[in-house]
């Protein structure tokens, strides 16, 4: 061991024995889970964008949340009490800092328990902001772990990709990499998924991924088209987990795993949408497979310690896969609706008047996205247009929304207010008069 190597151990060491003082001391919860038929033989934990920048920092007090939670729903699992491994999706700093990296190592190292594998890969976005193309490097060298791997767990293949350390995302070497790397894993068992773990989404495929949201690439789209069996597992958009169009199904399987850190969303193919409190995200995926190759993925709620969705994925390998399918679900789903007798809050605050709309009602399988609202004069022209979330991002959801306060001069104006689901349908319009 040179004398490097050696230091870097000290101070991880010394980074770990404090990781272990400062770590979150409670009695973690267990969500409550639906799938009862479903027996695993293989459990991870999938997210990213941790966004670590000190020792003991919000990033690291959610990894070690995130773990204790997960251990926990493991170990009251009847049938299968295994946590086989942990991967983190880049962005695992916030600045690229080898004391931000130090921090991550040590926070795992001291939450991940023998028996439990962890895994990451390094993004050209966070992770390399302060030593560029060294943060490969430097990563492995704290942490003594490749950045490109493909390993077996639990009789499955995980392959993850991290950014190349030339100017570039990601290299032709890299691509035909995966390429080879996918292939050997279909070959061992064609009727298994196949994980692979990237930093970027894959252009349009999960929301958050198309051009006008921001957040996709299309380096790998070719290959990955060719393994029906690829269960592609993304971060970078901070896009929420829990929302339907986190999974997408077409020649591949893709997931968007959440992440950690803040939310963002896209509005009307305007990226860049922050919800207020958006620093409450705090996301990662519960991914489970059972002996007949199914595919169970459980949005955790990390801050609250529950389970906000579930995705029952049981067509991995089929090469026409219809089930998550964007198509297929718009044309399946119902318009929100609100409650029989529901109706329009209103108050009036000095000049601003403000509109509170009861949440509206969807299928399981749906969310309301947001709510629309019109203000109409008596001349039947629209004077003023807004939109609001509905906060389903969040597993306590308030009953109610309230817009931010309007002004207007006119009298006889109508406000009109629909809610609107992640696929685009609207519901009937609840009105109110402002005289």
């Amino acid at each position: 061991m040179g004398a490097l190597s050696s230091l870097i151990s000290v101070i991880l060491g010394i980074f770990t024995y404090f990781a272990s003082l400062i770590s979150p001391s409670f009695t973690a919860p267990v969500p409550e889970m639906k799938q009862d038929d479903f027996v695993p033989v293989m459990r991870f934990v999938a997210t990213s964008d941790t966004h670590i920048q000190s020792l003991g920092d919000i990033g690291c007090r959610r990894i070690s949340a995130m773990l204790k939670t997960v251990y926990a729903v493991s170990e009251a699992d009847t049938d299968y009490k295994n946590l086989d491994a942990v991967v983190f999706s880049g962005d695992i700093t916030d600045n690229g800092f080898i004391g931000s990296f130090m921090a991550f190592a040590a926070v795992t190292d001291n939450e991940i328990r023998e028996g439990t594998e962890r895994l990451a890969v390094v993004s050209k976005a966070h992770d390399s902001y302060a030593l560029f193309n060294n943060s490969i490097k430097l990563f492995t060298g704290i942490t003594g772990q490749e950045t490109d791997f493909h390993r077996v767990i639990g009789g499955f293949h995980f392959i993850g990709i991290s950014r190349s350390e030339t100017l570039k995302h990601y290299t032709e070497e890299q691509v035909k990499w995966l390429d080879e790397n996918i292939a050997c894993a279909v070959q061992a068992d064609p009727e298994k998924p196949v994980f692979v773990f990237q930093h970027e989404h894959v252009l349009d495929t999960v929301y958050g991924s198309s051009k006008t949201d921001g957040w996709g690439l299309d380096v790998f789209t070719e290959v990955l088209s060719k393994y029906p069996q690829v269960v592609h597992i993304s971060g970078h958009s901070h896009f929420p987990a829990n929302d339907p169009r986190a999974v997408w199904q077409g020649t591949f399987t893709a997931i968007n795993d959440g992440g950690l850190a803040y939310f963002e969303l896209a509005v009307d193919d305007k990226n860049g949408q922050f919800p207020e409190g958006k620093d409450r995200m705090s996301q990662a995926l519960i991914i489970e497979v059972d002996a007949d190759n199914r595919v169970l993925v459980k949005v955790l709620d990390v801050d609250e310690g529950k389970i906000m969705r579930e995705f029952l994925i049981d067509n991995i390998t089929d090469e026409n896969k219809t089930a998550y399918s964007f198509e297929v679900r718009k044309e399946n789903a119902s318009a929100p609706v609100f409650s029989d007798g529901a109706s329009l809050g209103y108050e009036k605050k000095g000049l601003k008047h403000y509109i509170t709309v009861p949440q509206a009602r969807v299928s399981e399988d749906n969310e309301v996205f947001l709510y629309r609202i019109f203000v109409v004069n008596e001349k039947g022209k629209t004077i003023h247009e807004d939109w609001a979330f509905s906060d389903y991002f969040y597993s306590d959801m308030p009953e109610s929304i309230t817009f931010d306060g309007f002004i207007n001069f006119g009298k006889g104006l109508t406000v009109r207010v629909c809610a609107e689901d992640v696929w685009g349908n609207t519901s009937e319009y609840l009105e109110i008069k402002i005289r």
